[in-house]
């Protein structure tokens, strides 16, 4: 029941942000600053409105990583929810270490509920999330409440739009 409200309400943010898409298009006039080069081919450009979207729900291995770096410097409300995937989720997707029994330890004393089927490259993002010595006690429980979120908005982006099943598996190595 959970699951399908959550479905209904993000399918709801897709169709909306959509339509603030197309109204963004019509607006722009200067081509050469919707466009980014990113990826491993630079001779491929897209709208940095529609990598903004993936990157803001999904951090595509291979693509998003020159996303991130443009959103530093963009001050748009797009690049800001990109860098807050990033700060709160795909930076912590790297190496894969499962998850300890001091992990969950931590989430079974702070009263936080994690999905059954987390992919190993989340169940690896939480360990690190868990285990960042740079958060406070209170710092620590807010991100891994942000990180779990996003690991389920992620998999929702991907349920809605087919993310390719290389850059999943490449996600899902920690690549």
């Amino acid at each position: 029941m959970l699951r399908n409200l959550c479905l209904a309400t993000f399918a709801a943010c897709v169709v909306s942000a959509g339509g603030l898409h197309a109204g963004e298009l019509s607006i722009a006039k200067a081509p050469s600053a919707n466009t980014v080069t990113a990826g491993p081919s630079a001779a491929q450009t897209q709208p940095a409105a529609d990598l903004y979207m993936l990157c803001a729900f999904y951090p595509k291995p291979g693509t998003c990583e020159a996303v991130y770096q443009k959103a530093l410097k963009d001050n748009s409300i797009t690049a800001e929810a990109v860098r807050a995937e990033y700060t709160g989720y795909a930076r912590y997707l790297n190496g894969s270490s499962p998850l300890t029994d001091a992990d969950r330890q931590y989430l079974k004393e702070t009263g936080v509920l994690v999905p059954n089927d987390l992919s190993p490259a989340n169940q690896a993002g939480l360990h690190n999330v868990i285990n960042d010595a740079q958060l406070s006690a209170d710092a620590r429980r807010a991100a891994v409440n942000n990180f779990l979120s996003r690991a389920v908005e992620a998999e929702l982006y991907c349920g809605f739009n087919s993310c390719e099943e290389s850059a999943i598996r490449e996600a899902d190595a920690g690549v």
